[in-house]
């Protein structure tokens, strides 16, 4: 398959658009832990606007519609409204912001308005999460540097030395700045001084002075490189949802060791909060 060009990418988006469409569905049930929204869209889809006539139904639809736009805009899985309003009310209180809760995720308890101590990750990981970010960052950049490259990364099977091609010219693969390449027009000189000058052996000068004056070269190389950025797109892919992850993993761990260190009170005035002590 050939990479996406000017062309096509109109055609590529008309199959990826329902994809994305998809996507955001499934992302707003996995968000707000329901599907609500997806069964009030498919009612109002057959029923139109047109309200419930039940009271009491209707009343338990509106608040299920107001627990799923609370965990859909605040991203923290409230079990209740009231459990919401008893959430909001304590942020307002102890000045805690509402985003910072739905960072650490599953280390605050929304029921016991409290950092879940047992569960905070140590330094140690912490430290890892952060490197792993890193590094998959830094391979997603050299990753779409290579989606840009006219040349292909292949290897001979003979010595298993890897090397840059095109159908123009080969290059070894190290040292990777300065390394002469090899032309079609230089394989009329001696092996020997091919070898010396670009680094590469006799028996590598031999086999690739015959690729690159075959007529099938061209195509082969089209083919690889067209390949090589197929295989980077994916890369890229996989970088992108591994830093993801090790960002909001690492974020999570600091967002909910601050609040930790605050030691705040997670009572409300005139209430009284069941802790779970266990037996």
């Amino acid at each position: 398959m050939d990479f996406p060009n000017a062309s096509n990418i109109s055609s590529v988006f008309s199959v990826i658009a329902p994809l994305l469409i998809a996507g955001a569905f499934l992302w707003v049930v996995l968000r707000t832990e329901s599907r609500h929204v997806l069964l009030s869209r498919l009612w109002q889809l057959v029923h139109g606007k047109q309200e419930i006539s039940d009271p009491q139904v209707r009343a338990f639809v509106d608040e299920q519609t107001s627990l799923i736009s609370f965990r859909m805009f605040a991203g923290v899985p409230v079990a209740s409204l009231k459990e919401a309003h008893q959430l909001i009310e304590w942020t307002k209180l102890n000045g805690v912001q509402m985003r910072t809760l739905s960072v650490c995720g599953e280390l605050f308890d929304t029921e016991l308005r409290q950092v879940r101590i047992h569960k905070l990750p140590s330094r140690f990981s912490q430290a890892w999460r952060l490197a792993g970010f890193f590094i998959a960052v830094a391979v997603g950049f050299f990753s779409v540097i290579g989606l840009f490259s006219s040349q292909s990364l292949l290897s001979l099977k003979s010595t298993d030395r890897y090397f840059w091609g095109s159908p123009t010219e080969v290059k070894p693969l190290w040292p990777l700045l300065g390394a002469p390449a090899l032309n079609a027009a230089q394989c009329s000189q001696a092996a020997s001084e091919n070898a010396s000058r670009t680094t590469f052996s006799e028996q590598e000068v031999s086999i690739l002075c015959d690729l690159l004056k075959s007529e099938a070269t061209p195509e082969f190389m089209k083919k690889a490189l067209s390949e090589q950025r197929w295989s980077l797109v994916m890369l890229v892919a996989f970088t992108l949802w591994i830093s993801w992850l090790g960002l909001f993993a690492w974020a999570a761990g600091f967002a909910a060791h601050s609040l930790a260190k605050r030691n705040i009170d997670p009572s409300l005035p005139g209430s009284q909060l069941s802790l779970d002590l266990g037996t």
